[in-house]
C-alpha cells in the first residue's frame, strides 16, 4: 500500500494536469453552445456504435445457446410428424378406427470427434448406454443422414459414418416414390456418394432427392440423404452411373439425433424366428 501512495505522490503533477485538463474541457462543454452541441452530437453517435458493437458480441456468444434451442425445438416438432407413429387399424364389432402408435424416440447428441478424410470415417458422440443408446440405431442431424452405431460404451458411441466404404444405405428417391438400389460411398469427395443399381430404363432425372427408405428399421422415412448431381448411362452396362450430392456437410456437424426404434426389438426377434431362417436357407 506505502508503495501505492509513493508512485502516486511522485506522479501528483501528470495526476494535477490531467484533472485541470478534464475540468477544463467539461467547463468549456457545459458554457459554450457550439462545444456542447458538437460534444453530444459526437458521444451519442459514438454510444450507439459502442451500443451496437455491444449487441452484436452478445448475440454472438448466444449464438450456441440459440442453436440448441432450435435443435431442440425440431425434434420436439419431428416427434409430432406422422412418420414418427405407427398406423395400426383397429375393428371394433361394426366401427372401424385408427390408431397411432409412437414408433420412434429421438436423442440429441454432441459430436465429439469427426473424420471425413479416410475411406473409413467415424463420428464419436457423447452419448451411451446410460442414456439407452444401443447398436444399430439411426443418427441424423437437421440436413440429413449421418450413420448408424456401431460400439456403445457407457457414455459415449461410436457412428459408422455415411462416409464409410463398409456403410451402405437402401435409399427411396422421393419423386418416384420407389425404393431402390443402394447408396455407397468410395471414398474420395466427402461431398458426394454413388446410388448404384437404378436400371438405366428407369425415369430418373438431374435434380432428384434420395432420402431415407420406409423399409428401414434404423431411421425415419425420408430424413434427406442427397439429391442427384450426374446420370451416367453406358451402352454396355445395366444400371445407371449416379453420383449424389450429399445433403449434409460432414465437415462441420456438431449437433445430431440418435433414433430409438420402439418396434426394432420386435420386428427383428420376428425376422429371426427358426421358422423364418430355415425357409431362407
Amino acid at each position: 500500500m506505502n508503495a501505492i501512495f509513493r508512485y502516486l505522490k511522485s506522479k501528483i503533477h501528470v495526476l494535477l494536469f490531467i484533472f485541470l485538463e478534464i475540468f477544463c474541457i467539461s467547463a468549456i462543454v457545459r458554457y459554450n453552445i457550439y462545444q456542447s452541441a458538437f460534444y453530444f452530437n459526437n458521444t451519442k453517435a459514438f454510444s450507439a456504435k459502442m451500443h451496437e458493437a455491444n449487441i452484436a458480441m452478445f448475440d454472438y456468444f448466444s449464438l450456441f445457446k440459440k442453436n440448441e434451442a432450435l435443435f431442440n425445438e425440431n425434434i420436439q416438432l419431428r416427434r409430432q410428424l406422422k412418420d414418427n407413429f405407427l398406423i395400426q387399424p383397429k375393428q371394433e364389432f361394426t366401427i372401424n378406427d385408427t390408431v397411432y402408435k409412437q414408433r420412434y424416440e429421438y436423442v440429441s447428441a454432441k459430436v465429439i470427434t469427426n473424420s471425413i478424410n479416410n475411406a473409413n470415417n467415424f463420428i464419436t458422440l457423447n452419448r451411451g448406454s446410460s442414456s439407452g443408446i444401443s447398436k444399430g440405431m439411426g443418427v441424423f442431424c437437421p440436413s440429413g443422414v449421418i450413420g448408424t452405431v456401431m460400439e456403445v460404451s457407457n457414455n459415449y458411441c461410436i457412428v459408422l459414418s455415411v462416409l464409410n466404404i463398409k456403410n451402405q444405405i437402401v435409399p427411396k428417391i422421393k419423386e418416384m416414390n420407389n425404393t431402390k438400389g443402394f447408396i455407397e460411398w468410395l471414398g474420395k469427395d466427402p461431398n458426394f456418394v454413388t446410388l448404384n443399381k437404378i436400371n438405366k430404363y428407369e425415369d430418373i432425372k438431374v435434380g432428384y432427392h434420395v432420402v431415407t427408405s420406409p423399409y428401414s428399421n434404423s431411421l425415419p422415412e425420408n430424413i434427406p440423404i442427397g439429391t442427384v448431381q450426374t446420370i451416367e448411362k453406358s451402352t454396355k452396362e445395366s444400371f445407371y452411373k449416379i453420383n449424389v450430392r450429399l445433403a449434409v456437410d460432414f465437415g462441420s456437424i456438431s449437433d445430431v439425433c440418435i433414433v430409438k426404434n420402439l418396434f426394432k426389438k420386435e420386428l427383428e426377434e420376428l425376422q429371426n424366428t427358426p421358422q423364418i431362417l430355415n425357409f431362407n436357407k
